[in-house]
């Protein structure tokens, strides 16, 4: 389509555009007016990483795979996690700030400030104290939830131990006092050398037992919390939560039982030291079986991560780690409670006295190293769980500050003023789309399904061209008489009906103006008003109804008796004069016959008004009467098969349809009006002389009211 359709589209349904853009001027004010106040509270965020920049809720392994932008992507995450949101909203609730702290919750926004290191909190209330609490509530525990992930399985080891010391020191107490009593009660004081040396080795093994058991129980706990955080988070991000044994991880395990065996057997049975060639090399194999065990047990969970969530990075890197040296501690244990089992039956060579007291005194030793150990444990843990505070943690840059929303008048209102006419335009053309009324002349063929002679456009009902109507309007009817006199070589009588389907579709007007047109043009014109149901052509050219073509039919009057001339161009009219009451019979009489024939000897072309075809017979009988037909359609109505039914009767009655005139067509539609307006008005009006002779002869068309009128139209008034 080309864009001068689619200015006409647009030209033509202007007042969509006018509408939608009003409408949307109002639906701001109306916003504005009823929009209450709001606040937006703000503060910011950032990581402390003294000695280098680290997001720690990574492992440094995946720590240097990170860009800053993906960094502070995760962070800001965290900080909009379901975890943070409901702590935030349950804080909320406790200090009363807010009866619905989830609302509030929903205004919440957190982005990172581009090329920077700093999150940007922002939460929107209509209290200010409301949007300030909410803001520093949730960076506060965002803060808390971020030291939890950084601490992780510190806390956790330390609030193991912290509960397995007291259970270990009981135990050892009760050793203690269990020795002391064996050697009081049998006058104990040693053993000969062979059986210290062999105590020596047992307890030493002992030792190593109760370290490996205080580990696997450690990492135990450890796995179990690790599990039940994963249970908590989206389970949208993970594939599954079930964990398949790896063939490869078991090969490995079973291999560093083996070896951890022969270093301990190595370290007590052979006295060799870490220095020594077979240790070493049991040390590098075992080093090197657990990388191995790591990396099988990483594969595995990488393996069920679907999307990269940093908590569940965090967890399952944590997990997975914790898996691989859990595995490595039990291997180990293992070891060592294989050769305490190989070494035990030694001490049952010793004499009953000397093995229950070598048995006690392990025990006491084994307490004793259990308890030293769990010390050493929780003094470890605590100061790792102070590094790890202190190696990175979130802090609040600044307080939050409250500032009022804007209303932003001036941006809406020039929103709707963009938007309006955009939005206004596509229901204009969409508009045009669903139209399915005739509007073009092209169109209008199709429907009547002949030619279409002139498009009139619209104009005053009733009204002669020339008159209050544009100059453009007469040139219609020009063209429109200069079709009809081509025509007229086709046709064998002058005799024309102009008629249409439909009523109110300016019938009478075309029949009017066409008959003025054809008269200047020199031609002789006779207009019949033979619509006997609603009369137009007396009003149109302002004469006496009182009688007419009802009375020639009657046989009241001649046709001579019954014409009004109008002005001098040799334009006659016969008024419709009383209605009958039953027009069809007078159609069908033979006076009708007889009166078409004689009419047609007195004029070059005599034109026939008539009612709506679809609606009275009295089209179809002149049509059968008169022979030739000009349908008339009024633009711009939809099409409901009336015009098929009509043209089928005229078929029936086989009228010489000679073409159509588009009636009533909009002026930026017409083309010939739209070129007329533009090229030739100013020119043919400019000096006066079109417009001067137009107006004489409409003048001189219509004659002045007699006085008996004049009275007549007063008294109906």
């Amino acid at each position: 389509m080309e864009l001068w359709r689619y200015y006409r589209i647009l030209r033509r349904r202007k007042w969509v555009i006018f509408t939608t853009t009003f409408l949307c001027l109002v639906a701001v004010a109306i916003s504005i007016a009823l929009r209450k106040n709001y606040w937006e509270a703000y503060t910011t965020l950032m990581e402390r990483t003294p000695g280098r920049a680290e997001v720690s809720i990574y492992q440094e392994p995946m720590y240097y795979q990170l860009e800053l932008e993906t960094r502070l992507a995760n962070l800001a995450y965290l900080a909009g996690s379901q975890t943070v949101l409901e702590r935030t909203a349950q804080t909320l609730y406790e200090l009363g700030v807010s009866s619905d702290p989830a609302k509030i919750l929903r205004t919440v926004s957190i982005e990172p400030v581009r090329d920077t290191e700093i999150i940007l909190i922002k939460v929107y209330s209509e209290s200010q104290e409301e949007a300030r609490t909410t803001a520093d509530t949730l960076a506060a525990e965002f803060r808390r939830f971020y030291d939890e992930l950084q601490r992780g399985g510190t806390t956790q080891s330390k609030q193991f131990i912290e509960q397995q010391l007291p259970i270990a020191r009981q135990e050892m107490l009760d050793a203690q006092a269990a020795v002391k009593e064996f050697k009081e009660k049998n006058k104990l004081v040693s053993y000969d050398d062979q059986s210290t040396m062999l105590l020596q080795r047992l307890s030493q093994l002992q030792t190593e037992a109760a370290s490996a058991k205080v580990q696997v129980d450690d990492l135990r706990s450890q796995v179990r919390t690790l599990q039940e955080q994963l249970k908590d988070q989206d389970p949208v991000r993970l594939s599954s939560t079930t964990i398949a044994d790896n063939p490869i991880l078991q090969s490995l395990k079973e291999s560093r039982v083996k070896a951890e065996v022969e270093l301990q057997k190595a370290r007590v049975i052979g006295n060799k030291t870490d220095e020594h060639p077979d240790v070493a090399a049991l040390l590098a194999q075992i080093a090197e079986i657990d990388k191995k065990m790591k990396t099988e047990e990483q594969r595995i969970w990488n393996s069920e991560v679907t999307s990269r969530n940093p908590i569940y990075d965090n967890l399952f890197n944590r997990l997975a780690e914790t898996r691989a040296s859990l595995a490595a501690a039990e291997a180990r244990q293992i070891a060592v409670e294989q050769v305490i089992a190989e070494m035990k039956p030694q001490l049952e060579e010793l004499p009953q006295k000397e093995m229950e007291f070598a048995r006690l005194s392990l025990d006491q030793t084994n307490a004793e190293e259990t308890y030293k150990l769990l010390r050493s444990k929780l003094d470890e843990a605590k100061i790792k769980e102070q590094e790890t505070v202190a190696a990175s943690s979130i802090v609040q840059v600044d307080p939050a500050k409250v500032r009022e929303v804007p209303r932003r008048l001036v941006l809406k209102t020039m929103l709707a003023l963009i938007l309006g006419p955009l939005f206004g335009a596509g229901i204009a053309f969409m508009m045009h789309y669903l139209d399915n009324t005739v509007k073009s002349p092209a169109e209008a063929e199709a429907l009547l399904g002949t030619t279409v002679f002139a498009v009139i456009p619209t104009a005053d009902r009733k009204a002669l061209m020339g008159s209050t109507q544009s100059p453009a309007i007469g040139a219609s009817y020009q063209i429109l008489a200069t079709n009809l006199w081509f025509a007229s070589n086709r046709v064998a009588s002058p005799t024309i009906l102009v008629a249409s389907a439909e009523p109110d579709v300016g019938r009478s007007t075309v029949v009017a103006n066409l008959g003025v047109s054809l008269a200047k043009d020199g031609a002789r014109i006779i207009i019949v008003d033979s619509d006997l149901r609603q009369p137009a052509q007396h009003t149109i050219f302002g004469v006496n109804n009182e009688k007419g073509l009802s009375n020639i039919l009657a046989g009241q009057l001649t046709i001579e008796e019954a014409v009004i001339p109008i002005g001098d161009d040799g334009l006659l009219v016969i008024p419709s004069g009383p209605l009958p009451s039953n027009p069809v019979r007078l159609f069908r009489s033979a006076e009708m016959k007889q009166f078409v024939e004689e009419i047609s000897k007195h004029a070059d072309f005599v034109l026939f008004d008539s009612p709506a075809g679809i609606a009275f017979a009295d089209s179809a009988l002149l049509a059968a009467l008169v022979k030739n037909v000009i349908l008339v359609h009024s633009a711009g109505r939809v099409p409901r098969g009336a015009e098929a039914e009509f043209r089928q009767r005229l078929d029936q009655v086989q009228a010489n349809i000679i073409g159509a005139v588009l009636n009533r067509v909009r002026p930026e539609e017409s083309h010939g009006y739209y070129h007329y307006r533009r090229s030739y008005e100013d020119y043919l009006t400019r000096d006066g002389k079109f417009a001067t002779e137009l107006e004489a002869r409409v003048a001189g068309a219509i004659p002045e009211k007699t006085e008996s009128q004049e009275e007549t139209e007063t008294q109906k008034q």
